[in-house]
């Protein structure tokens, strides 16, 4: 069964935050930023992106994020 669900995230007042959390505690972030580290540009590219994304996204000091609940039952 699948259900579509909202979550209200506040813990981020401004972008640079989100990305700051994403960039050191995201296990595949840090990986991206862990294989980018000696290009600056690249870093750099990367930063703004992630600070443009929750710019996009943040309103009234919160992010507003869609997941898939999904939940399984093992037969037998």
């Amino acid at each position: 069964m699948a259900h579509r669900r909202k979550i209200s995230v506040d813990t981020f007042s401004e972008p640079e935050e989100f990305r700051e959390f994403f960039k050191t505690a995201y296990g595949p972030t840090i990986t991206v930023y862990r294989n980018i580290a000696d290009d600056p540009e690249r870093t750099a590219a990367l930063d703004a992106a992630l600070a443009d994304l929750a710019g996009g996204a943040l309103r009234d000091g919160a992010i507003e994020a869609e997941y898939l609940l999904l939940t399984a039952r093992r037969s037998g």
